[in-house]
């Protein structure tokens, strides 16, 4: 079972391997199983982490100073985590909920509560030895 977002209605939707082209089960547009992070707003960002059955990964990071080493760690970890994005200077209010007082922070949610925290840049293996450490 693997799970991905819905781009287009942000519904985390159950995804039996080896489907052809997997669909939304609510809005029925094509579903991007390519496991990269998606940008978010605060609103999507409480539906997703409040309702996904896989653990989300938030990146809290200004877009000009993102590395693609959370590219690598979502394709490594791709259906079995979601892994979000968020601009601290557009979205204050999620920054200010998840307590968020630097970037780059990674925050690790599962079953709708805070796991665990990393601050700072990191390599990709890093990042994945962490989320091991974590249970993720």
């Amino acid at each position: 079972m693997a799970f991905y977002r819905c781009t287009a209605c942000g519904v985390v939707n159950r995804i039996v391997a080896g489907r052809d082209q997997p669909s939304c089960a609510r809005c029925r547009c094509a579903l991007d199983t390519s496991a990269m992070p998606q940008s978010v707003d605060a609103a999507a960002l409480v539906s997703a982490i409040l309702s996904s059955p896989a653990p989300v990964l938030v990146d809290f990071t200004a877009p000009g100073a993102r590395c693609s080493c959370l590219d690598e760690v979502a394709s490594a970890h791709a259906g079995e985590l979601l892994c979000l994005r968020v601009d601290p200077a557009s979205e204050p209010a999620a920054t200010d909920s998840y307590r968020v007082n630097r970037t780059p922070t990674l925050v690790l949610f599962s079953d709708g509560c805070e796991v665990a925290r990393l601050h700072a840049t990191q390599p990709p293996g890093e990042i994945s030895r962490w989320l091991s450490a974590t249970g993720a």
